[in-house]
């Protein structure tokens, strides 16, 4: 048997109308598909989406605010943008954090923060910090259901690659919330090799008690970041990163496929974890504090219960540090004892001190430099070439090298603008009010001074001073911004697929014509 003709129609219509029908499928294929929500609201979606933006501060993150914004209403919560400008060298331009609020049914709150801005058009952020983000908004949504005893401030971040502005602007225009703050937690590159490390000073270590048992989560160092304004405040705050370095971050290859989704996942039950137990607590009496100063300047406390204790001086925080061990020089000095319990629970105490002179010799009277040394400190060339030693910091530890071994019973006391911390433990970490000061250490042995050593320095606040970053001639400048710019691929499409109904119906017309 001959094989059937071919049938006129297709689906229903005739296959004279094909053209038609490839117009059609063009106009469809040139429609952009959204995202699932289901998807977009897992890490990789989510990376997915931040990734597909640009996020310069103030030049086109508006998208990516916005989308981190709807995000976070999605979940219930008191969403706002909070704009500030950002100086740049072709102008002033603005930009935005990203504040979300859960509301908790007592007082104090947690902070979850990271920064969602890049520092250059062409370097996607994958890592840094599109997976913080991420893992943020993962945390956000996990909690949304649940009754806490605190509140939860979810934080995106801008203009952290410029100087950390964002975080600066938003503790600063809220200057009056400090008190109330339990805690800040920082994500920032949470998403790249095998283990993740989480940071904070010595002071706030009670912090880490809250992280839940985790193999991919160690104690150990990590980088600079929005935590440190937290810190620069008083404020207790702890830093979670990766330990993947500066390979890919800040470079154009910093995309999602170089990521471990699965350590992020981690991070985001370890986060989660954290904050629950943070916002949960439901025991808010804070440790009693009481205290006194000798009349030799000797600060002396004692404070209820297991806590974690350290001394404000003058603005200065010595950190954690015993009953006894610091002692004041003669003068006025404002003295503030701060006590942690294991849920964050803070006691303090304020004294006013007046310390009479007594006549006692300053710590360096008759001693030359030598038999210890401060390893940091700047030799008179350099001193005389380039000035004082100043660090763009508060955060300086008190270091010294005493060589050799030490004969029993030598003691090293240290000093900070005349402040005494006996038997002070290398390098012990100080958060310095900012300005100048002076630091001498002291070795002795049997009541005999056998090293000394002193410098003088400045310390700022990290990009205390003004500045702008350099936009000019830069891509982000010279192409113009679409809210929502379409893809040259289905813009083609389109173009095509009106051609070609368009030259169909106009051949059709001609054959109408002829019949």
């Amino acid at each position: 048997m001959s094989a059937d003709p071919p049938s006129p129609r297709f689906f229903g219509l005739r296959a004279t109308g094909a053209p038609v029908i490839a117009a059609l499928l063009l106009v469809a294929a040139a429609i952009p598909v959204p995202v699932c929500a289901d998807e977009a609201e897992t890490l990789a979606g989510t990376i997915g989406v931040l990734t597909s933006y640009r996020r310069v501060p103030g030049l086109d993150d508006r998208s990516a605010a916005d989308y981190i914004a709807g995000r976070l209403e999605g979940y219930g919560y008191d969403v706002q943008q909070e704009s500030f400008s950002v100086e740049t060298d072709a102008g002033t331009v603005t930009t935005r954090n990203v504040v979300g609020i859960k509301e908790g049914s007592g007082p104090g709150f947690v902070v979850v923060c990271a920064h969602y801005d890049v520092p250059d058009p062409d370097c996607p952020g994958a890592d840094d910090n599109a997976a913080g983000v991420a893992v943020m908004l993962e945390v956000a949504r996990a909690l949304r259901t649940e009754p806490l005893n605190r509140s939860v401030c979810f934080i995106a971040f801008s203009g952290e690659e410029v100087g950390l502005l964002g975080s600066a602007d938003w503790l600063e225009r809220h200057a009056n919330l400090r008190e109330e703050i339990v805690a800040a937690v920082n994500l920032d590159c949470v998403a790249r090799g095998d283990e993740l490390h989480i940071d904070t000073l010595p002071q706030y270590r009670w912090m880490l008690d809250a992280v839940p048992e985790s193999p991919a989560i160690k104690t150990g160092p990590g980088l600079g970041g929005d935590h440190q304004r937290f810190w620069e405040r008083h404020i207790p705050a702890a830093l979670i990163t990766d330990t993947s370095g500066y390979t890919l971050r800040q470079t154009r290859n910093d995309t999602p496929e170089t990521l471990n989704l699965s350590l992020a996942a981690s991070c985001t039950e370890a986060v989660t974890g954290m904050v629950r137990t943070l916002a949960a607590a439901d025991d808010t009496t804070p440790p009693a504090v009481e205290g006194s100063v000798d009349e030799d300047g000797t600060i002396r406390y004692a404070v209820s219960g297991p806590s974690i204790t350290h001394l404000i001086v003058d603005g200065t925080d010595f950190g954690v540090l015993a009953s006894g061990q610091v002692t004041l020089p003669a003068g006025p000095h404002a003295v503030r004892v701060v006590a942690y319990d294991a849920a964050g629970n803070r006691g303090i105490l304020d004294l006013e001190a007046d310390v009479p002179d007594t006549g006692r010799d300053a710590p360096g009277s008759g001693h030359q430099p030598g038999g210890i040394s401060i390893p940091w400190k700047r030799t008179e060339e350099e001193r005389e070439k380039y000035g004082m030693r100043e660090y763009g910091t508060l955060f300086v530890p008190l270091s010294y090298d005493y060589p050799g071994e030490a004969e029993a019973g030598t003691r090293v006391d240290g000093y900070v603008d005349g402040i005494r911390i006996t038997g002070l433990e290398e390098g012990h970490v100080v958060v310095y009010a900012p300005g100048s000061h002076r630091y001498e250490v002291v070795a002795a042995a049997a009541g005999t001074v056998v090293g000394y050593d002193e410098d003088t320095f400045l310390v700022k606040r990290m990009y205390d001073s003004p500045g702008a970053y350099y936009i000019r001639d830069n891509s982000v400048q010279e192409e113009p911004i679409r809210k929502d710019p379409l893809p040259l691929v289905p813009v083609a499409c389109v173009v095509a697929a009106s051609l070609l109904a368009v030259g169909y119906l106009f051949s059709r017309s001609i054959v109408s014509r002829r019949r």
